[in-house]
């Protein structure tokens, strides 16, 4: 198992310095938009004075404040630590195993912490692959990525259903704690941490899903793919194109009515399917929709190293955020963290 950091588009303090009038600098705006385009970055400039720009920069800097007062005493109660075989706790980095191949980012246009969490597990025959989407309501749904893949890192002996169960108890009890520790945040009316989870185990030619939230399966076998969404249904390509043509469905695509978290449903059911020689399963967090699954399927079909397709993955969808919110930009992008993982059977 090899664990390696990845590189990430990002606005440097220099940058901000040539992009915005002098009256405009603030130190620290690396820290809350250095993960803007410049091209997003010019667009809410043009809509703002220098006193709407100084209220935009106060209310982000005091909800980057929160947020990591809120991670750095939860990281302490549970000890954080790096762990090989899991990416996550805001890590930006990529995974490189015997049998798969996985990286996780913030991505550019959305948040300055990545919320997604990845981990491959390659135990004795059993491969677990495991994709994390911390809830974007949550205060801190990066914490609840780590904290379920440390989960499945540790429960070797667990089934997914007992992970999840353990993540949820866990999850609990540190938004308890952290209530004690700091008692400002017993005010906080949402869910200070969960997370939408796909887990897959493969043994064999068996494929197991475990689907909690909107973390995408694709499945493709020879030039056809199909989506598993999150009523257990299989989407064709013809489906997925009349789907990625509707505003109502785009807009609404991501609401979620179950995760990790308070409260989490355990009332779901696992999906299982054979796998052929030369079957290809993509897990990932919805950053990866900015991208139609036609360019999916395409990229897939002309890139036959998992590795090298892992990489194109993850660029296309960089390069189609760095356009989103321009007259070029399709209506289905969607920035967002983006992280994937590629089994190939």
């Amino acid at each position: 198992m090899e664990k390696k950091p990845i590189e990430i588009p990002g606005l440097t303090k220099d940058d901000f310095a040539r992009l915005l009038p002098p009256n405009l600098v603030y130190p620290g705006l690396p820290e809350l938009f250095g993960h803007y385009s410049r091209s997003y970055l010019k667009q809410i400039i043009s809509k703002m004075n220098g006193y709407t720009w100084f209220r935009f920069v106060e209310a982000e800097s005091k909800n980057l404040i929160l947020k990591k007062m809120a991670t750095r005493v939860l990281y302490q109660m549970i000890n954080r630590e790096s762990v090989d075989n899991i990416c996550a706790g805001n890590e930006n980095g990529a995974i490189y195993g015997e049998k798969a191949f996985g990286l996780s980012s913030r991505g550019v246009n959305y948040k300055p912490i990545n919320e997604d969490g990845i981990g491959v597990f390659e135990r004795d025959g059993l491969l677990s692959l495991v994709v994390c989407d911390g809830v974007g309501d949550c205060l801190v749904g990066e914490v609840a990525s780590y904290v379920i893949l440390k989960e499945f890192s540790d429960g070797a002996s667990k089934d997914i259903a007992q992970i999840f169960s353990s993540s949820v108890d866990a999850l609990t009890n540190l938004a308890k704690n952290l209530a004690e520790a700091i008692p400002e945040f017993v005010t906080f009316p949402n869910e200070i941490s969960q997370a939408a989870v796909t887990a897959v185990q493969i043994k064999g030619e068996v494929c197991e899903v475990d689907q909690v939230g909107d973390v995408l399966f694709y499945h493709i076998r020879g030039d056809e793919l199909r989506l598993l969404d999150q009523d257990r249904n299989w989407l064709s390509m013809s489906q997925l194109n009349h789907l990625f043509a509707d505003e109502q469905y785009l807009a609404q695509r991501h609401i979620i009515s179950n995760a990790v978290g308070r409260n989490y449903d355990p009332y779901w059911n696992p999906t299982s399917f054979e796998l052929a020689a030369g079957d290809l399963v993509i897990l990932a967090s919805d950053g990866l929709e900015t991208l139609h699954p036609r360019e999916i399927l395409e990229l897939a079909l002309r890139e036959p190293d998992l590795k090298q397709l892992l990489h194109k993955l993850y660029q296309k969808a960089i390069d189609a955020n760095m356009k989103w919110n321009t007259p070029t930009a399709p209506i289905y992008t969607k920035p967002d963290n983006i992280s994937l993982i590629l089994y190939r059977s």
